[in-house]
């Protein structure tokens, strides 16, 4: 995991440093946008931005129903457990009920 933290650091790194790049050495790099023109190196960071909040949030959305997954199958598995403890305790009220080998009439 700490290798995918280094790497996901330095990806974000190289497109700063790209943007900025671009920005700083090619002025005249510019779009239009309905918004009127806009440099290559913002549009590069802005649609970083968003593909990192889309990732967020689809991440966000995977951690909410694995919770949920885990929740319920810590559930289930408190009730199967319960389950079993009453069985144990009735079979050893009928075990002890029961005569045993030298108890035989």
């Amino acid at each position: 995991m700490i290798v995918l933290n280094w790497l996901a650091f330095l990806i974000a790194l190289v497109v700063v440093a790209v943007s900025w790049g671009l920005y700083t050495y090619q002025p005249e790099l510019l779009l239009g946008t309905p918004w009127g023109p806009v440099h290559v190196g913002v549009l590069l960071a802005g649609s970083f931005a968003l593909g990192v909040l889309v990732m967020a949030l689809y991440a966000l959305a995977w951690w909410i129903g694995l919770r949920r997954t885990l929740g319920r199958q810590g559930r289930e598995l408190r009730q199967v457990r319960n389950e079993v403890e009453t069985l144990k305790r009735a079979q050893t009220q009928e075990v002890s009920a029961a005569p045993g080998p030298d108890q035989q009439p």
